[in-house]
């Protein structure tokens, strides 16, 4: 175990405990828009406060789980696992989302939430997304990986077809991974969850941007 990682852990896990309890703070105020959004005659502004509140919970629930795998590599199996289920939907149902709001945007002029908007910050906002996620997009490889965890082992721990096969084979495919920080930082899944947590931390201040004063 090198001092570097381990210092490297700390440090990180010392941001997180600093930023944590404002961002559960934020991401509650991000679910009393969600309400307002419902109970509002606004498509634009429903699908807006839905995708914001989505990156800020994908956002905290990635911290979470990288600050418990970093305090204790003894979680990795579990820790790792839900990770990449949270990296993919970073990625998949995030453009989703985005593409949603940006057609509402810009097929809706007659909105009643529209005008609360800045459309070309948004733009903005969503190609520096687009840019900061582009390497995890780009490693064909690992996103094979990705979609066989989510498919075939991660989703469920019985399935419906398979029992517990899936989940058995996480398992025995993990026998061999070190349960050690340096190992921890040599994971895939944990690279691009770091660099992930950039893109979404920078995305939802973006999204916030877009709001007009």
């Amino acid at each position: 175990m090198s001092e570097d990682s381990v210092g490297r852990a700390e440090d990180i896990i010392a941001g997180f405990d600093a930023i944590l309890p404002e961002q559960e703070r934020v991401l509650e105020q991000a679910a009393q828009n969600v309400k307002l959004g419902f109970e509002r005659d606004s498509q634009v502004y429903r699908g807006f406060t839905q995708l914001q509140f989505f990156i800020l919970t994908v956002d905290f629930d990635m911290r979470v789980m990288l600050r418990a795998l970093l305090a204790d590599p003894q979680n990795r199996l579990t820790a790792e696992k839900f990770l990449a289920l949270t990296l993919e939907e970073a990625e998949e149902s995030a453009g989703r989302m985005v593409n949603a709001v940006s057609r509402a945007m810009r097929t809706l002029p007659n909105d009643t939430g529209i005008h609360l908007f800045d459309i070309a910050k948004f733009d903005e906002a969503v190609h520096a997304f687009k840019q900061a996620m582009s390497e995890m997009r780009d490693d064909k490889e690992f996103n094979k990986t990705l979609r066989l965890i989510r498919n075939t082992v991660s989703g469920h721990i019985v399935g419906d077809e398979v029992g517990v096969q899936n989940s058995a084979i996480w398992v025995l495919t993990r026998q061999g991974v070190p349960r050690d920080i340096d190992g921890v930082f040599r994971s895939q899944i944990v690279y691009y969850a770091i660099a992930t947590l950039k893109a979404l931390s920078d995305f939802a201040r973006g999204l916030q941007g877009t709001l007009r004063a």
